[in-house]
Parts: C-alpha cells; structure tokens; sequence
C-alpha cells in the first residue's frame, strides 16, 4: 500500500491514459446521467425477467418468505430480512419484495460505476458498469431476496466513499453490508489499515480507524456474545485440507458465471498489472487484500453445501471474485478503446442472455411450477372463510434426524433446539407445502398439513405416499401437471368423512 505521500490522492482525477499508447475520449453523457443509466439499465432487465418469471427460486429465498416476521434466521444477518418484514407490512405480495431486490441490484450497479471511475474515470467506469450490471450471475440473483446484492451494494459505496476521504459515509455503508452478510466483515481490517497508514499514523489515528469500521461487528459480537446468535455457528472449528478444493469450485463457479467476453478483458488487465507494477495503487492494494482475506475466511466457513461440504460452499460466494474479476476487465477495456462499444455490446447480450436462462432453469423443476400453478389457482378458488389441506411428500425422517445430528456435533445441544424448533415451526408438509405457503396469499393458517385430517379444499400431490386412498375420497375438481408430476384439487365435506 502506497504512503501518505503517493501522487494519488483521493480527489484526483484518475488517469485517463489507460492503454498503452492509447487515450480514452471522454463520454458523450455527463456523469449524472450515465449513473442514472446504468441504474435503469439494471433495474429495467430484472423487471423485465420479474414479468417474465414471477416463480421465486431457491431456499433461502422460501424461508425469507416463509418467516417474514422474524428478523433473525440461524446464523444469518438480518438487515435483507428487515426491508422484507417492512415490505410484508405494506404488502404481502412477494413481487413487492422481488422489485425491491431489482432496486437494490440496479444501486449496486452505481456503487461499481463509482468505484470504476474512482480508478480509471468515467468514460471507462460507464462501459464497465455496463458490464456489472447484466452479469447473468448479478442479473439473475437480484429477482430473488438473497442477501448477496445488499452486501455487495454496501461494500461498494464504503469503497467509493473511501476513496473520496468521505469516512463517515464509508463507515456506515460499510456497517449496512456487515449487518447484511459475514462476507463483508473482510473489508473492515483493510479499510481501517489504510486509513491507518494514508490518513493518521498515530494510536489516535488507529483508535478512529476501528471505531469507523469496525463498529459494526464489535457491536453484533456484543450483543450476541459471539458471532453468531445462540445456537448458531459461523466459523467451522474442524478443518481438513480438502477444503484447498472449495477454490477450485468458486474459481469455476466465477468463470462459468461470466461472459467470456468479460473474463478475456479480465485476464488482460491482469496481466497489464502483473507487467506493469507501477499500477497498482493504493486503491487496488484495498480491493487485492480485501479478496485475500474473504478468500481466508471461505477456508474457515462453517457452511459447506452438499454434495461434499469440504469441498463445496454455496455458489453465490462467488459474488465477491466475480466482482473484483469485473474490476480487472474495466482496465482490460482500455486496451481496446475503438472496440469498447462492440465489446460491451455482445458482454450485455450475453449477460442478459445468461440471466434469462438461468433463472429459467432454476424454476423449470415440475415441483417448482406445480407448487406456482397450485399457488395461483387456490388463490383465486378458495373463499375467504375457507382451508386448503396441501397433501405432499412428507421430508423424510432420515433428513431431519442426520441435520439434527450434525447440529449436535458443531453447536452442541442448545443447536440442536434451535434447529427443532425451525423444523417444528415449518411443519414436515414437505418441500412442496412450503413452496405453496410461501407463493400463496392464503397464509399458513389456511393452508394446511397433515396431521390435520380434512379441509373444504384438499390438493393431492401425486408423490404424496397414501395418494391412491385420498383420491378415491372425492372427485377431482381440478388437476394441475407438469412434466411427471401432478396435483389433484378435491373439494370435500369434512363431516360426512
């Protein structure tokens, strides 16, 4: 990291000599207008896949909508979950909350213009946030509530903010993406360094540093009286060299997860640096070590995903890598100033592309589509005094008991209450029931699982076990297919039964 003395100062101008021999023309939109369109961009293509698409995928996702009046779930930070309780209140129509993710990814979109420009200017930052904003990756997960896009939207203001010496603001955004997600937590000692080493060498200087950006998770730990709430676990305190192999996977899930226009750019601003040490800075020095150390902390994450969770953390982990490779492919732009607009033209078709496919494929399941269809259908039949038994597979004892089991053996028995108690509170309806109560409007009291016996509407999953008894109780009103799979829709007299 550069001294106090380094030519670049936060409020310079960054070079507008980007490539070797070659001089960036300034844009044709002013700065304001260009953050307002890479803003719309970004919030117009997940609309667009929101309209197209208004099945919500993914687990976390479910649970977000299955417990939207609880603030704290397990080991997760709650910030996400509060905008979703505060939007339950206005409405409880998911699509409020999946335009609100849209919103949230289109703002983090403006953090990295900030921060490109803060690097290379704005007639680069532009193209490249471009580039940020229709990553099929970014572009896909911001039409569902997950976590990431936040997280991710704060560390990019507390950065800009940094870089602009405005430390308050930096401080708060950056307190916003740690109460969001652990990820974030990494930034803290980086920025605190440099402010440190930049701003004031002094104790006085180091004291302000950890209270402007440690705040936060000191206050978090406090209050929990660790780093997680009771019962929960963040860091795994058992590790075996396999986990070496969690890289391989975010690597591959990084590349796979990028237009490969982006990553050939990426790979050329790499190796401009690597020839060229002279650039980096102080700047980059803050996003290099902030990677470095998120890339430490995965090694000790207690949160594997099957099928080996050594080996495999969840996928969206990648959204950090994935971030700073698009850093690297903002500086790879400026090697071809006279392609720029082709270049960042086929990287948005392929992005925008990638993100319809994605999320197309992360609802196509039949359960999936049968769970939306029979959502919407009970919704528009079913009376305002009436009840709907959901008869779908049961989660199998096997399941539950091995997830209890490992609770035991990483929080001991205060996890294992915890982990009973989200089970008992879902209900063991199955993964189909909890799919249904979380794209209905009819709440859990009027959606129904065994073992409650009879309702006035029943729906009859056909991998239900005793399916071939319950159809025989009542004829069917409506049946609803996809692909192997379907639901029976009974009406029926519970006191005649």
């Amino acid at each position: 990291m550069s001294s106090p003395g380094s030519p670049a100062s936060p409020h310079s101008e960054p070079s507008r000599d980007l490539g070797a021999g070659h001089t960036v023309i300034p844009g044709l939109f002013s700065p304001r207008m260009q953050v307002l369109a890479v803003f719309l961009v970004g919030f117009a293509l997940a609309s667009t896949i929101i309209l197209a698409n208004p099945i919500i995928f993914g687990g976390d996702t479910l649970n977000r909508l299955l417990h939207r009046d609880r603030l704290l779930m397990g080991h997760q930070l709650p910030l996400l979950q509060v905008l979703v309780a505060a939007l339950t209140r206005i409405s409880p129509n998911p699509a409020l909350i999946r335009y609100m993710d849209a919103f949230i990814g289109a703002l983090a979109g403006v953090g990295f213009y900030w921060v490109a420009r803060d690097f290379f200017g704005e007639t680069v930052a532009f193209p490249a946030a471009l580039m940020f904003v229709t990553n099929p990756f970014f572009l896909a997960l911001s039409t569902v509530p997950y976590q990431e896009s936040l997280m991710l939207a704060g560390l990019l203001f507390a950065f800009h903010f940094f870089y602009r010496e405005r430390w308050i603001a930096s401080s708060i955004a950056l307190a916003l993406a740690c109460i969001t997600r652990y990820e974030a937590w990494a930034a803290g000692p980086v920025l605190a360094l440099a402010y440190l080493l930049r701003k004031n060498r002094s104790l006085r200087g180091g004291i302000t540093a950890g209270l402007l950006f440690g705040w936060m998770p000191a206050l978090w730990i406090l209050i929990n009286r660790g780093l997680a709430p009771r019962g929960a676990f963040v860091v795994e305190s058992s590790l075996s060299m396999a986990r070496l192999l969690r890289y391989v996977h975010l690597g591959w899930v990084t590349v796979r997860n990028t237009q490969l226009t982006v990553v050939l750019l990426a790979a050329c601003g790499a190796r401009l640096l690597v020839r060229e040490r002279s650039r980096i800075d102080w700047r980059w020095w803050i996003q290099i070590t902030f990677l470095v150390l998120f890339l430490i902390s995965v090694f000790f994450s207690a949160h594997g995903v099957s099928p080996d969770p050594e080996r495999y953390v969840v996928d969206r982990e990648a959204y950090i890598p994935i971030c700073f490779v698009l850093l690297l492919a903002a500086l790879g732009l400026a090697r071809w100033p006279r392609w720029t607009t082709a270049i960042v033209a086929l990287s948005m078709v392929l992005g925008v592309g990638g993100a319809f496919w994605y999320v197309r494929s992360a609802t196509s399941q039949p359960e999936t589509q049968l769970a939306y269809r029979l959502a919407r259908y009970l919704d528009g039949a079913v009376r305002d005094h009436e009840a709907v038994l959901i008869l779908a597979k049961p989660i199998p004892e096997e399941t539950y008991r091995d997830y209890l089991e490992r609770e035991r053996q990483r929080g001991g028995e205060d996890a294992v209450r915890q982990a009973r108690a989200e089970i008992e509170e879902l209900g063991m309806g199955g993964t189909s029931y909890q799919k249904v109560l979380a794209y209905s409007r009819l709440g859990r009291d009027r959606l129904l699982s065994p073992p409650i016996g009879c309702a006035p509407w029943v729906a009859i999953w056909s991998d239900y076990p005793d399916a071939a008894r319950e159809l025989s109780l009542a004829p069917p009103v409506e049946v609803l297919r996809s692909g192997p799979m379907w639901v029976t829709i009974q009406q029926r007299s519970c006191e005649a039964k």
